[in-house]
Protein backbone atom coordinates (compact mmCIF):
# COMPACT_ATOMS: atom_id res chain seq x y z
CA UNK A 1 0.00 0.00 0.00
CA UNK A 2 0.96 3.59 -0.79
CA UNK A 3 -0.14 6.02 1.82
CA UNK A 4 0.26 8.85 -0.64
CA UNK A 5 -1.64 7.35 -3.54
CA UNK A 6 -4.81 7.49 -1.49
CA UNK A 7 -7.76 5.19 -1.55
CA UNK A 8 -10.07 5.11 0.43
CA UNK A 9 -12.01 2.39 2.53
CA UNK A 10 -14.51 0.11 0.03
CA UNK A 11 -16.92 0.27 2.98
CA UNK A 12 -16.26 4.04 3.30
CA UNK A 13 -19.12 6.45 3.02
CA UNK A 14 -19.97 8.76 0.21
CA UNK A 15 -19.70 11.63 3.11
CA UNK A 16 -16.18 11.34 3.41
CA UNK A 17 -15.55 11.64 -0.69
CA UNK A 18 -17.57 14.78 -0.21
CA UNK A 19 -15.85 16.07 2.97
CA UNK A 20 -12.53 15.82 1.06
CA UNK A 21 -13.99 17.52 -1.89
CA UNK A 22 -15.66 20.31 0.18
CA UNK A 23 -12.94 21.08 1.83
CA UNK A 24 -10.69 21.30 -1.17
CA UNK A 25 -12.91 23.71 -2.62
CA UNK A 26 -12.89 25.45 0.44
CA UNK A 27 -9.06 26.16 0.54
CA UNK A 28 -8.84 27.02 -2.96
CA UNK A 29 -11.03 29.76 -2.41
CA UNK A 30 -9.61 31.12 0.70
CA UNK A 31 -5.92 30.83 -0.55
CA UNK A 32 -5.56 30.17 -4.29
CA UNK A 33 -3.32 27.46 -5.73
CA UNK A 34 -0.59 28.79 -3.76
CA UNK A 35 -2.44 26.46 -0.35
CA UNK A 36 -1.61 23.52 -2.23
CA UNK A 37 2.14 23.89 -3.37
CA UNK A 38 4.61 21.21 -2.60
CA UNK A 39 8.38 21.58 -2.48
CA UNK A 40 10.57 19.40 -2.43
CA UNK A 41 11.76 19.67 1.07
CA UNK A 42 7.58 19.93 2.57
CA UNK A 43 7.20 16.02 0.21
CA UNK A 44 10.68 14.56 1.66
CA UNK A 45 9.30 16.16 5.44
CA UNK A 46 5.92 14.59 4.12
CA UNK A 47 7.06 11.18 3.49
CA UNK A 48 9.74 10.50 6.20
CA UNK A 49 6.83 11.39 8.55
CA UNK A 50 4.95 8.40 6.98
CA UNK A 51 7.91 6.35 7.46
CA UNK A 52 8.88 7.36 11.16
CA UNK A 53 5.28 6.34 11.98
CA UNK A 54 4.40 3.76 10.72
CA UNK A 55 7.39 2.07 12.14
CA UNK A 56 6.72 3.19 15.61
CA UNK A 57 3.00 1.85 14.99
CA UNK A 58 4.38 -1.94 13.66
CA UNK A 59 4.42 -1.46 9.98
CA UNK A 60 6.55 -2.52 7.73
CA UNK A 61 7.91 0.14 5.30
CA UNK A 62 9.21 -1.42 2.03
CA UNK A 63 10.34 2.22 0.70
CA UNK A 64 9.98 5.42 0.60
CA UNK A 65 10.32 8.32 -2.44
CA UNK A 66 9.89 11.12 -3.67
CA UNK A 67 9.57 12.67 -7.65
CA UNK A 68 9.48 15.62 -9.63
CA UNK A 69 6.23 15.78 -11.91
CA UNK A 70 6.16 18.58 -14.56
CA UNK A 71 2.62 19.97 -15.04
CA UNK A 72 0.66 20.62 -18.43
CA UNK A 73 1.30 23.85 -20.50
CA UNK A 74 4.27 24.88 -19.04
CA UNK A 75 2.71 25.26 -15.75
CA UNK A 76 6.09 24.67 -14.01
CA UNK A 77 6.30 21.44 -11.46
CA UNK A 78 5.24 19.38 -8.27
CA UNK A 79 6.85 17.27 -5.98
CA UNK A 80 4.93 14.33 -5.01
CA UNK A 81 6.16 11.29 -2.82
CA UNK A 82 5.12 7.46 -1.78
CA UNK A 83 6.02 5.56 1.29
CA UNK A 84 5.06 1.88 0.81
CA UNK A 85 3.87 -0.57 3.15
CA UNK A 86 4.69 -4.03 2.80
CA UNK A 87 0.66 -5.07 3.82
CA UNK A 88 -1.48 -4.09 0.28
CA UNK A 89 -4.57 -3.59 1.70
CA UNK A 90 -5.84 -2.35 5.15
CA UNK A 91 -9.60 -2.12 6.58
CA UNK A 92 -11.42 -0.06 9.48
CA UNK A 93 -14.61 -0.80 11.10
CA UNK A 94 -16.96 -3.73 13.32
CA UNK A 95 -14.02 -6.12 12.69
CA UNK A 96 -11.50 -3.77 13.71
CA UNK A 97 -9.93 -3.05 17.01
CA UNK A 98 -10.14 0.41 18.63
CA UNK A 99 -6.45 0.42 18.71
CA UNK A 100 -6.21 -0.87 15.32
CA UNK A 101 -7.83 2.42 14.32
CA UNK A 102 -5.79 4.62 16.00
CA UNK A 103 -2.79 3.42 14.74
CA UNK A 104 -3.70 3.06 11.15
CA UNK A 105 -5.22 6.75 11.83
CA UNK A 106 -1.72 8.07 13.26
CA UNK A 107 -0.01 6.19 10.03
CA UNK A 108 -2.06 8.50 7.44
CA UNK A 109 -1.98 11.24 9.31
CA UNK A 110 1.81 11.31 9.91
CA UNK A 111 2.78 12.83 6.67
CA UNK A 112 0.87 15.90 7.54
CA UNK A 113 2.52 15.71 11.05
CA UNK A 114 6.00 15.37 9.52
CA UNK A 115 5.61 19.15 7.69
CA UNK A 116 3.91 20.77 10.41
CA UNK A 117 7.09 19.55 13.30
CA UNK A 118 8.85 21.43 10.79
CA UNK A 119 6.94 24.90 9.77
CA UNK A 120 6.52 23.38 6.25
CA UNK A 121 2.78 22.77 5.40
CA UNK A 122 0.38 24.89 3.65
CA UNK A 123 -3.63 25.25 4.53
CA UNK A 124 -4.10 22.81 1.46
CA UNK A 125 -1.87 20.23 2.70
CA UNK A 126 -2.97 16.38 2.58
CA UNK A 127 -6.41 17.61 2.84
CA UNK A 128 -7.17 14.00 1.94
CA UNK A 129 -5.44 12.42 4.62
CA UNK A 130 -6.58 14.54 7.28
CA UNK A 131 -10.34 13.88 6.67
CA UNK A 132 -9.40 9.83 6.28
CA UNK A 133 -7.21 10.29 9.54
CA UNK A 134 -10.53 11.97 11.19
CA UNK A 135 -12.60 9.36 9.64
CA UNK A 136 -10.64 6.26 11.01
CA UNK A 137 -10.67 8.20 14.72
CA UNK A 138 -14.74 8.13 14.32
CA UNK A 139 -14.77 4.23 14.12
CA UNK A 140 -12.35 4.16 16.92
CA UNK A 141 -14.42 6.28 19.18
CA UNK A 142 -17.04 4.81 18.16
CA UNK A 143 -15.78 1.42 20.42
CA UNK A 144 -14.75 3.53 23.14
CA UNK A 145 -17.29 5.90 23.85
CA UNK A 146 -19.74 5.68 26.97
CA UNK A 147 -23.23 4.69 25.11
CA UNK A 148 -24.90 6.80 27.43
CA UNK A 149 -23.32 10.44 26.27
CA UNK A 150 -26.00 12.68 24.42
CA UNK A 151 -25.23 13.56 21.27
CA UNK A 152 -23.46 17.03 21.56
CA UNK A 153 -21.25 15.08 24.65
CA UNK A 154 -20.25 12.53 21.79
CA UNK A 155 -18.98 14.60 19.33
CA UNK A 156 -16.82 16.40 21.68
CA UNK A 157 -15.64 13.13 22.73
CA UNK A 158 -14.53 12.13 18.83
CA UNK A 159 -12.91 15.24 18.88
CA UNK A 160 -11.21 14.99 21.61
CA UNK A 161 -10.16 11.49 21.14
CA UNK A 162 -8.38 11.99 17.79
CA UNK A 163 -6.68 15.53 18.78
CA UNK A 164 -5.40 13.67 21.83
CA UNK A 165 -4.93 10.14 20.47
CA UNK A 166 -4.03 10.81 16.75
CA UNK A 167 -2.50 13.85 15.88
CA UNK A 168 -1.04 14.74 19.38
CA UNK A 169 0.88 11.41 20.04
CA UNK A 170 1.66 11.30 15.88
CA UNK A 171 3.32 14.45 16.84
CA UNK A 172 4.84 13.32 19.95
CA UNK A 173 6.16 10.27 17.83
CA UNK A 174 8.24 12.63 15.46
CA UNK A 175 9.57 14.33 18.13
CA UNK A 176 10.66 11.59 20.03
CA UNK A 177 12.48 10.29 17.08
CA UNK A 178 14.00 13.29 15.66
CA UNK A 179 17.24 11.69 14.85
CA UNK A 180 16.08 9.03 12.69
CA UNK A 181 13.45 11.54 11.30
CA UNK A 182 16.35 14.05 10.04
CA UNK A 183 18.80 10.74 9.42
CA UNK A 184 16.23 9.74 7.06
CA UNK A 185 14.92 13.18 5.37
CA UNK A 186 18.26 13.98 4.87
CA UNK A 187 18.75 10.41 2.80
CA UNK A 188 15.61 10.60 0.90
CA UNK A 189 16.50 14.21 0.01
CA UNK A 190 19.99 13.42 -2.06
CA UNK A 191 18.49 10.25 -3.14
CA UNK A 192 15.04 10.06 -3.74
CA UNK A 193 14.25 7.10 -3.08
CA UNK A 194 15.74 4.97 0.03
CA UNK A 195 14.70 1.41 0.84
CA UNK A 196 16.55 -1.75 1.30
CA UNK A 197 19.50 -2.32 4.09
CA UNK A 198 19.59 1.70 4.21
CA UNK A 199 15.89 1.97 4.97
CA UNK A 200 15.68 -0.61 7.61
CA UNK A 201 18.88 0.17 9.27
CA UNK A 202 17.25 4.05 10.20
CA UNK A 203 13.87 2.81 10.89
CA UNK A 204 15.62 -0.06 13.26
CA UNK A 205 16.40 2.80 15.78
CA UNK A 206 12.56 3.33 16.04
CA UNK A 207 10.73 1.51 19.16
CA UNK A 208 7.87 -0.16 18.18
CA UNK A 209 4.63 0.46 20.20
CA UNK A 210 3.95 -2.23 22.96
CA UNK A 211 7.56 -3.16 22.83
CA UNK A 212 9.40 -4.62 25.70
CA UNK A 213 12.72 -5.07 23.83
Amino acid sequence: MSIDSLELPQDAPPELKTAIDDAIRDTFGRHGTAAFASSREATVLHETGHAIVGAHEGFKIREVTICEQALLNGGGSIWTGRCEEAAQKWTTGPDTTADEDLRRARFIVAGLAGEAVMGRDKPGSSLDELALSQFVGVNAAAKLADPTLTDAKYDAYVQQLWHEKVWDETVAILRKNREAFIQLANCLHQQKRVDGVKLRKILRKIEIRGSTT
